[in-house]
Order: structure tokens, then C-alpha cells, then sequence
């Protein structure tokens, strides 16, 4: 069963960024590039409200966090970006499972001295790709925690 994220903090619809520079329609592009394409407005969405992308597509072992950041309360950001085309409910992509490995992934990460003594946040962005190439970005920090309940 999926849990609902709590509502986002910033807004339903608070940053768009289209893909006309890459390519002038998104019917031509594949799952492949829609979900890179996602992926780097979901960065630079993060980026902009004061997180330190650290690294993008960390996989250690079969666990794999999109994005790990700094978020701006010092906690270490565990992002998972989900994108699709048109409207869609993103809180259904994330289920159980896919909260479990990112939480295994946080714990293998905290055996890494660099991260020792920092807190843990599990965040999701939610990329929607409208059929003018526009892109809606929608966050939910703290979206569930170690456990898997939502905030």
C-alpha cells in the first residue's frame, strides 16, 4: 500500500522549467530522457532552495537514491525523483518497497565517516512533463521517514 505524502509545503504548482532547449516536443522523447530530463529539474529545484547536491544517481549495491543532498538544516537529503508525463499521482510510485531501499541505502551511508554524525531526511520530487514541454516540480520534504510512515 502507498502512503500519501503530507501536503506540499510550497505550493502545488511552484516552479516550471521547460525542455525546449533539449528537444522542441516531449512526445519524441523517450522514458529514458524524460526521466534524465526530471532528474536535472529536480536538482536544480533542490538547488535553488538552498540544498548541496552531492551526488546524483548513487547506487550502493541494488539501492540507488536519484539524488543525495545536503538539505539546508544540515540534514543529508535521500531524494527520490519520480517523472511522468501529464497528470499523475506521484505518492503511488513510491510504495514500501522502494522506501526500504532508500532507507538501506541511508544506513549504508551513515557507515561513511563523512556522514557519522548528520541526521537523515527522506525526500521526493515529483516531476510532471506537460505536452508543451513545460515541467511542474513538486516537493515533499521529509515525504516518509526510517520507518516508512509519512510525515
Amino acid at each position: 500500500m502507498c502512503a500519501a505524502f503530507p501536503p506540499n509545503s510550497h505550493g502545488r504548482a511552484d516552479f516550471a522549467h521547460t525542455l525546449a532547449a533539449m528537444e522542441p516536443t516531449t512526445n519524441s522523447l523517450s522514458r529514458a530522457e524524460i526521466g534524465v530530463a526530471g532528474e536535472r529539474a529536480a536538482a536544480q529545484y533542490l538547488a535553488d532552495r538552498g540544498y548541496t547536491v552531492m551526488e546524483r544517481n548513487l547506487r550502493i549495491g541494488d539501492d540507488e537514491a536519484d539524488i543525495v543532498a545536503m538539505a539546508p538544516g544540515g540534514a543529508v537529503a535521500i531524494v527520490e525523483v519520480k517523472t511522468r508525463r501529464g497528470p499523475w499521482n506521484p505518492e503511488e510510485r513510491v510504495d514500501a518497497v522502494k522506501q526500504g531501499n532508500l532507507v538501506r541505502l541511508a544506513a549504508t551511508l551513515l557507515e561513511r565517516p563523512e556522514f557519522h554524525d548528520r541526521m537523515f531526511q527522506f525526500d521526493v520530487v515529483a516531476v510532471s512533463v506537460e505536452t508543451d514541454g513545460t515541467l511542474t516540480v513538486l516537493h515533499w520534504p521529509h515525504a516518509f521517514d526510517a520507518g516508512g510512515t509519512p510525515w
